[in-house]
């Protein structure tokens, strides 16, 4: 902070006279998205690796913390929540013994996923936001179950479905449609 007072303000007064110094070029809605989105990352992290015996299995996994995807349908924090998730299952996916692979398809499904639910948000009312969580819910099988589990791991097609359907619906259909009704209560 003290850095940031003495060298970069003064300097910033002077290379660009007249403007907001407190800013330093970065909007308040920019802020926003960033702050949420460390948030959402972190949350999905901790979620991950506090509850890595259910996380990281591939015969039934749970990640809990995919209930955060849906949340991208929400108008007030939808960039937010595509790069908190995303962010998140890339940190998360540093401690899964699934190595590089896990975190690059990871990553990619969330981003996905979330950027699926934002991209239905235009439509309202209760079945958009289960429609939004069950196409996030699809991408997530799809690209961790079949591509992840199935094509890179190696393991049988029928017990990676089975295990990210199972686990997937739970966090991301119900607990994750829950999440996105309460959050719009409060929020």
């Amino acid at each position: 902070m003290f850095v940031m007072r003495v060298v970069v303000l003064p300097l910033f007064r002077r290379i660009n006279p007249g403007r907001e110094v407190e800013s330093l070029g970065i909007k308040n809605n920019s802020r926003k998205v960033l702050t949420l989105s460390i948030l959402i990352a972190a949350i999905y992290s901790v979620l991950t690796i506090v509850l890595s015996p259910i996380s990281y299995l591939a015969a039934f996994q749970i990640r809990v913390a995919d209930a955060l995807i849906p949340l991208s349908y929400n108008k007030k924090i939808s960039k937010a929540a595509i790069y908190g998730t995303a962010l998140g299952a890339f940190v998360a996916n540093i401690y899964s013994f699934y190595g590089v692979y896990d975190m690059l398809i990871g990553t990619i499904a969330n981003f996905v996923a979330s950027y699926s639910a934002y991209s239905l948000s235009r439509y309202k009312g209760l079945i958009p936001k289960f429609l939004a969580s069950l196409v996030s819910f699809l991408i997530i099988v799809f690209l961790i179950g079949v591509i992840l589990f199935h094509l890179v791991l190696q393991i049988p097609i029928e017990v990676s479905l089975f295990g990210i359907s199972i686990g997937s619906f739970i966090s991301i259909v119900i607990l994750g449609t829950l999440l996105l009704l309460g959050l719009e209560k409060v929020y």
